[in-house]
């Protein structure tokens, strides 16, 4: 039982900290919304209308591995390329720290390109 119980505390920690650099990093940029794990294993990270391929994309380039843009629809086809799923549960708390900084950067990154090449 003991067990359990700290395999839980540990998910909800991994949670916690993912969703909070997400907090501080895209909160208010209206570049990305997410959703914590209500007893998921998953978090939701929607972001601008046709970039989650390439954050994906980004996030492979930074050694970052997330998995592919549309997992969470049928036959992997999101059709507005928006949904990446992120699994927090792997890495330990300090690697999950240095990847969902860099997930921002490269939400961020993608989003701004975007925003740009709409403006054009």
């Amino acid at each position: 039982m003991p067990y359990v119980l700290a395999s839980r505390l540990d998910e909800a920690r991994r949670d916690y900290t993912a969703t909070r650099i997400f907090g501080e990093q895209l909160d208010g940029t209206g570049l990305a919304t997410w959703a914590r794990p209500n007893g998921g294993c998953f978090i939701a990270l929607s972001v601008l209308d046709g970039c989650a391929r390439e954050v994906v994309r980004l996030a492979a380039e930074a050694d970052i591995a997330v998995t592919p843009a549309g997992a969470t629809h049928p036959y992997g086809d999101d059709p507005n390329d928006t949904v990446i799923r992120i699994g927090p549960t792997y890495p330990v708390l300090e690697e999950l720290e240095r990847i969902a900084y860099g997930i921002t950067v490269c939400v961020r990154r993608a989003g701004h390109e975007r925003l740009i090449a709409q403006q054009n």
